[in-house]
């Protein structure tokens, strides 16, 4: 299974980024959990997210991931070394897994380098390569790493690839043909493998064996490789064996034996691929501690049968013991005189064993006072120093002493059993981890949005600088303005498109205004609102009077609209495996057979209305549960009023 970049894949990522985030601005840079790095770029096309996981990817990424609450230390230094600068190039360093982007801001250029080899690196330096700020600081032989010291990439290691190396030095190496081209030219084995196999050669031939033409047709192969990559003339694919992905590569490699799955972009496959692995990786994490368990759930299980075992063992040859004494109890008796008739006339133990090999006695130890009796056929020890009947009543006692703890030992094993078989069942409920995909953003999503029941754009400000933007830059001569008929509400907009707009979308446009102002914290059923035309709206105020940021004075007739609902749809939509949060003011324009959930003003707030909210989606969501239960907590808290909510 592949775990990293190559440095070909690298280019073609590199090829790909430079239309999407060359005069892009780098808005903001998060460290996730895990450590991955995130860097959320604006651009003309809008919003772009690159994902840093170092060292084994670097990729534009459509996936929602969990921005952390407060920035890590490592972040903070980033935004203030980065945030706000345009990206004026983007490049790859020598062929090699190094990155470089270049950002320019009001204080001078600085140079972004991401490492992803040995266990990864970010180092910003000046526009004079001195560091100034190094992820990990190293100090190797061929170069340091550290604040104020000079930035230089790692030695070139082997040939350039577009140079004619002599054939001595690699026929020379007795290995197979692929390793000594892979050393020989620092390149990835799958593209030496790709390159001799264009080449008509097998890449297990030695390479002593090879001629300088297979060098020249190897390196004209392996050169049209970056070529293609140089031109875009990609394939990204994934190799997909035993029904999951196993590799993935820029151009179709024929050297890579499986299935392909195609996409649009390598971005994309890359990120598809980690994505899963990601998953597979936190699943293995959740069912670590639980596998555990039940490792050592075992392990005491199987200790406690086989001590069961031997208690079992243990009562029932006391038992027996007992009864045969009991039924020689003569016989077992004159042994026992015999010893101690013979001891208290003086005989030696020589003469006492002698005459009690006579009636079947064996295995004396005078040091422990026993001796061995064949009782029955079955050989008993015996202790002389009691006699035969406190011979066999220590047997009975022995034997019910075992059964009281055959009895405790057995509902302990029940015990343990029924934590195993929970502990199992644990297992098999852990969710499997889902990744979620979020659908494109478009321009007008930094605002409130939604589509009326007419399907008509309505547009709404966060605050009072989101008010001013909308009014002063996307307020069209056919629009309609909609307003709040209370203070601090929301600007909203109903894009007109060309088309009438109808009472119903003007009434729900106002409850869109009303649901997004102070009404809703007041705790109110319904709000009056009012619509005016674009040119009744004028940023002038009357003489000598002032309007502060997102006021603005309505000239002419207010169309009012009376006790308009505060009520907002919340719901999902999912297209294509690809996710997107939306709002609306209408049952209508929910999406047919979408999970969906109704809120209304009421007590619930914060984490609490959050997990009701994502729970009730993911109960009305069927098959689809697990991709809502992996919606972020910040993606809903974006679409909420300001106040608590009552769901439905």
């Amino acid at each position: 299974m592949k775990l990293g970049l190559t440095s070909l894949d690298l280019l073609a990522i590199v090829k790909e980024l430079q239309p999407a985030l060359i005069s892009a601005r780098l808005e903001n840079v998060y460290q996730l959990q895990g450590g991955a790095f995130l860097l959320k770029f604006r651009g003309k096309e809008g919003y772009s997210n690159l994902l840093l996981d170092l060292p084994r990817r670097l990729n534009l990424t459509s996936y929602r991931l969990a921005i952390p609450e407060k920035p890590t230390p490592q972040a903070a230094l980033l935004r203030r070394l980065l945030n706000g600068r345009r990206v004026e190039g983007l490049s790859q360093v020598d062929f090699d897994r190094i990155l470089r982007m270049d950002l320019l801001g009001a204080e001078g250029a600085l140079h972004f380098y991401i490492e992803l080899f040995g266990d990864g690196n970010i180092i910003v330096a000046d526009s004079n390569q001195t560091i100034k700020y190094a992820l990990v600081r190293r100090q190797m032989k061929d170069r340091s790493l550290g604040v104020n010291l000079p930035y230089l990439p790692p030695p070139q290691r082997g040939a350039d690839i577009a140079s004619d190396p002599p054939l001595e030095p690699i026929a020379s190496q007795k290995v197979a043909s692929v390793r000594a081209l892979t050393r020989a030219f620092n390149i990835p084995p799958e593209m030496a493998e790709e390159g001799l196999l264009r080449s008509s050669i097998e890449p297990t031939l030695p390479a002593e064996a090879l001629s300088r033409s297979d060098l020249s047709h190897f390196l004209q192969q392996t050169r049209e490789l970056i070529a293609e990559v140089n031109a875009l003339r990609l394939q990204p694919n994934q190799v997909i064996r035993d029904g999951r992905a196993f590799s993935f590569h820029p151009l179709d490699f024929s050297s890579v034996v499986g299935e392909r799955k195609r996409f649009s972009s390598f971005n994309e496959a890359v990120d598809d691929y980690f994505s899963a692995v990601a998953a597979q990786e936190a699943e293995a994490r959740m069912k670590s501690p639980a596998e555990m368990a039940i490792a050592n759930l075992e392990s005491i299980l199987e200790r406690q049968r086989r001590h069961i075992n031997e208690l079992e063992e243990r009562r029932r040859e006391a038992s027996e013991e007992g009864i045969l004494i009991m039924s020689h109890l003569a016989e077992v008796q004159g042994a026992i005189d015999l010893v101690l008739k013979s001891r208290r006339g003086g005989m030696g133990w020589d003469a006492i064993m002698a005459s009690l090999a006579k009636v079947g006695a064996s295995e004396v130890k005078p040091s422990e006072a026993s001796m061995e009796l064949c009782l029955g056929g079955r050989p008993v020890i015996i202790d002389f120093r009691d006699s035969a009947t406190s011979n066999a009543e220590r047997r009975f006692r022995e034997s019910k002493d075992s059964a009281r703890k055959l009895e405790g030992l057995s509902g302990a094993l029940k015990e343990t059993e029924v934590k195993l078989r929970e502990a199992r069942e644990g297992l098999t409920k852990i969710p499997k981890q889902t990744t979620l995909k979020a659908m494109k953003k478009e321009w007008y999503e930094k605002f409130r949005w939604l589509r009326s029941s007419d399907n008509l754009l309505m547009i709404g400000g966060r605050d009072s600088t989101q008010n001013e933007i909308l009014v002063k830059k996307h307020l069209g001569q056919r629009d309609i303005f909609v307003h709040g008929d209370i203070p601090g509400g929301s600007t909203v907009l109903i894009k007109a498109e060309n088309m009438e707009v109808a009472e119903t979308s003007k009434r729900e446009a106002v409850s869109f205004a009303v649901s997004y102002s102070r009404a809703w914290g007041a705790g109110l059923a319904a709000a009056d609102g009012y619509w005016v035309l674009p040119g009744q709206v004028s940023k002038t105020p009357p003489t000598g009077e002032y309007l502060g940021k997102g006021a603005f004075m309505i000239y002419g007739t207010k169309n009012y609209i009376r006790n308009a609902p505060l009520r907002i749809y919340l719901w999902v939509e999912f297209v294509e495996g690809a996710y997107r949060l939306r709002v609306s003011v209408s049952q209508e324009s929910v999406g047919l057979g979408t999970p969906s959930v109704t809120l209304v003003p009421g007590d619930l707030e914060g984490k609490e209305l959050i997990r009701g909210i994502r729970e009730l989606l993911a109960q009305r969501a069927g098959d689809l549960s697990d991709l809502v239960h992996a919606i972020p907590d910040q993606d809903i808290e974006t679409l909420l009023p300001r106040g608590g909510c009552s769901i439905r």
